[in-house]
């Protein structure tokens, strides 16, 4: 397993080196948070363990751009025993498990730790295929909900043709899943399916990922590559985080977009491929046009269609046929299968699940993992697997609000739910845009959004 360890103690990395290389790991150690968000835009890992408090950036922020960014790395949270309760905090945000800094420090915790983290991948690339085939056409396609039977109407409808399109939604809402039935059902089925998110690789390196490049066209290209544009030739090429693109790609992707035409970095030749471009945001990408972020004549061509892909919240109906396929591919061996009860069912019902399909998910294994007893999860396991506050989703008794507080409370909410993006709250909330921005300046709420 490839294993980045973030940590600002000499004597803890050397621990972690030392039992990690024991178990086989391919290990990379780092000195504070930065370092670490660097090494993982430039190498690929399965595994971060990161102290959670650190100078500068500490572990809460190295979380956060890992469930953003590469949601398949697991992350191990390390804590002293006074921040226990923060590590569990960061559990429900995302991190897989917490290790203690005893004095000193216990190796054997580390490899315990890491030997449960084996099985759960292992489990994982079983149903890899599930995931990413499965998992989209036996049950998020035909969840009951209508928001998410209108989107695959909305599919099936585009998919034939083979204008780029551009997929809106939230983190972990499905926007990935969205494209791959979309390549399913067009003509190009039978082509390749690749995908990267260009926030996860250096601006330096994403050019290069794209469009391939030459031998000698800069320090370390030792040999010719194929970017991802050629490898995908007749297939499809998703680009999530499509904001995150740099203004020079920009350039380029609009000049393969108007014309197939490509050069790879250092080459002189230009090249064409037939791809079709599927772009991904979770950001409001009319915004980042306001702001000079991203060209206008890009959004104009990569939108010629546009789809929506619903947060959870807005399918509810659609969890227990979710439930139901996650413990179904997802079995631990020596176990029987679990079951879920339906005041359980219920209790996740109730929870406005900011993270979405990918949340569910993630609470669903905890709670697989977890639970000792015999018979079905209960709404118990289902409480501990969730945050603090999400039994407290109405705000408490709002009868001593104003209706003002309420709406402040309301609005402030949806626009957190939405990451920041605007026009998706404006949807939600079924007010007109420049409604928003009135009632947001009213409100003074703002500032903290793009």
């Amino acid at each position: 397993m490839r294993t980045l360890i973030i940590d600002d103690e000499a004597y803890v990395r050397l621990v972690l080196e030392q039992a990690l290389r024991e178990e086989n790991c391919q290990v990379t150690a780092v000195t504070h948070g930065q370092a670490g968000l660097d090494a993982l835009q430039t190498s690929p890992f399965d595994c971060v363990i990161t102290d959670l408090r650190m100078p500068g950036l500490d572990g809460r922020a190295v979380l956060k751009w890992i469930t953003e960014h590469q949601p398949d790395v697991d992350v191990l949270m390390l804590t002293g025993h006074g921040d226990v309760k923060d590590a569990v905090e960061a559990m429900k945000q995302g991190a897989w498990d917490f290790l203690i800094k005893d004095t000193p420090f216990d190796a054997g915790v580390v490899k315990a730790a890491l030997t449960k983290l084996k099985t759960v991948r292992a489990l994982r690339k079983e149903n890899l295929a599930a995931r990413h085939g499965g998992f989209t056409r036996d049950v998020i396609v035909e969840g009951p909900s209508q928001a998410w039977q209108t989107l695959t109407t909305q599919i099936a409808q585009v998919a034939p043709a083979n204008a780029p399109v551009l997929i809106q939604g939230e983190t972990g809402s499905g926007k990935e899943v969205a494209a791959r039935w979309l390549h399913d059902l067009s003509r190009r089925a039978n082509g390749p399916f690749l995908a990267i998110n260009c926030g996860a690789v250096s601006r330096e390196l994403l050019e290069s990922e794209l469009f391939g490049h030459e031998k000698g066209s800069f320090t370390g290209a030792t040999a010719a590559k194929t970017g991802l544009i050629a490898a995908a030739e007749g297939g499809t090429l998703f680009l999530d985080e499509l904001g995150e693109m740099p203004g020079p790609m920009q350039v380029s992707l609009l000049r393969f977009l108007d014309r197939n035409e490509y050069r790879p970095v250092g080459s002189t030749r230009t090249r064409h491929a037939d791809v079709r471009i599927v772009g991904a945001t979770n950001q409001d990408i009319q915004e980042l046009v306001h702001q000079g972020r991203f060209r206008d004549d890009l959004l104009y061509r990569i939108n010629t269609i546009t789809l929506r892909v619903p947060p959870l919240r807005e399918r509810i109906e659609d969890i227990p046929a979710l439930v139901e396929h996650i413990l179904h591919t997802w079995p631990v061996p020596g176990s029987p299968k679990r079951t879920l009860s339906a005041e359980a069912l219920q209790q996740l019902a109730t929870y406005h699940w900011p993270g979405n399909v990918r949340e569910l998910r993630n609470v669903v294994e905890r709670m697989v993992l977890m639970h000792t007893g015999t018979g079905p999860i209960g709404r118990d396991d289902v409480a501990r697997s969730l945050p603090p506050s999400a039994g407290q989703e109405r705000d408490g008794n709002l009868s001593a609000c104003s209706l003002d507080d309420i709406e402040r409370r309301h609005i402030q909410r949806v626009l957190d739910a939405s990451g920041g993006n605007k026009t998706q709250a404006a949807k939600t909330l079924d007010i007109d845009y420049k409604t928003l921005l009135a009632k947001l300046k009213k409100y003074g709420i703002a500032a903290d959004h793009h």
